[in-house]
């Protein structure tokens, strides 16, 4: 129960209601980790057209959500009913995707969840330059832009022109997720696992590549992730490679997931670009070896237990694969892998933001 002198924050939890994985990941469990404190009265912003595909709202947080589609909020805004007021006419607004709903008189925090669309147009396609437009107003709306790494933080200032001093870094946590089923996937049998939306970010098509160099006796290869945008040239190759016994999961429990992940002989993450990288961190949680793309932000959250490949290079890809295959189940490496993802706590999380969320309510 927060306490009488809470600040009453807002949040877009919209996200959390319609997808699973990765944003929607991080905004359900934040909002978990924010019902639990008592110096935060959390409200959660649900209005949308669309029937939500997750309902989990944590005890502690209170939903506001009318059937209302997001194209009228602007005019629910300018007749005084805006997104502040539409969930509880809270203290603070928190904007948690790349979706802004308006807010009129509040001040309001920002997630920025990575700057993919400023690097490249080839991650996003033709939405590119309006979510780029848009994102840009947002940071001059925002009081405090929260970044999960300072890598990400370090875009945001050189490429979308963010003020620094508005910037805050607040790492998202690890310890969550079903648990995993104790009979192994594919009768027991090794596999590498990909895990993540497919999309061109995520670097399927060298992948595919990279794990045919391993020859004959490489491990199957399981891909886990629903279908993302701009992915049909990927999607075909996914389905096309099924003869060589590339499985490819496009809709997974979170119990099914847990269990990949738990029983994979190794993670590749080939990532061209990330903000924070919740795969990774969760393989390193379940003690399974990680091959990564080598990113900035990649490297700040995986630091040296993991192994990292150029991901723009097959043949670096295949050798850094291989190099991690080879480093086997020695139970003191797993040890290490655990222990390095569980300093990443959702509580920490919570706490990083309930100062920001502080500092723009004073």
């Amino acid at each position: 129960m927060p306490a009488p002198s809470a600040i009453r924050v807002g949040l877009d939890y919209r996200p959390a209601l319609l997808l699973r994985s990765g944003i929607p990941r991080a905004v359900r469990e934040l909002v978990r980790a924010l019902a639990l404190r008592r110096d935060i009265d959390t409200r959660l912003f649900g209005h949308c057209l669309a029937s939500p595909r997750e309902t989990f709202v944590p005890d502690g947080a209170t939903l506001h959500r009318t059937r209302i589609p997001g194209r009228s909020l602007g005019l629910l805004a300018a007749l005084g009913l805006d997104a502040a007021r539409l969930c509880g006419n809270v203290d603070v607004f928190h904007w948690t995707d790349y979706v802004f709903p308006p807010v009129r008189r509040r001040p309001v925090v920002m997630t920025l969840h990575d700057c993919a669309f400023a690097r490249s147009q080839d991650f996003h396609g033709p939405s590119t330059q309006d979510l780029l437009a848009r994102t840009k107003r947002a940071l001059l709306r925002a009081q405090r832009i929260v970044c999960p790494t300072q890598a990400t933080a370090d875009d945001a200032v050189a490429l979308l022109g963010a003020d620094e001093d508005r910037v805050r870094v607040v790492p998202f946590g690890v310890d969550h997720g079903a648990l995993p089923g104790p009979r192994p996937p594919l009768g027991g049998e090794p596999y590498v696992l990909m895990l993540g939306t497919v999309e061109p970010r995520k670097n399927h098509l060298r992948a595919l590549d990279a794990w045919r160099r391993l020859g004959s006796g490489r491990p199957q290869l399981v891909v886990v992730g629903r279908p993302g945008w701009e992915c049909a040239e990927i999607a075909r190759a996914l389905d096309d490679a099924a003869d060589e016994g590339v499985v490819w999961r496009r809709n997974a429990s979170e119990g099914e997931v847990a269990t990949w992940l738990a029983h994979a002989t190794a993670l590749f993450y080939p990532s061209l670009l990330e903000g924070f990288g919740f795969p990774p961190l969760e393989a390193l949680r379940s003690g399974v070896p990680v091959c990564s793309g080598d990113d900035p932000a990649l490297r700040e959250v995986l630091g040296d237990v993991a192994r990292f490949c150029d991901a723009r290079d097959e043949a670096s890809m295949a050798e850094a694969l291989a190099a991690t295959l080879g480093d086997g189940d020695d139970p003191a490496l797993r040890a290490v892998r655990k222990a390095h993802a569980a300093r990443y706590r959702w509580a920490d999380a919570a706490a990083g933001y309930a100062e920001v969320y502080a500092e723009v309510a004073r």
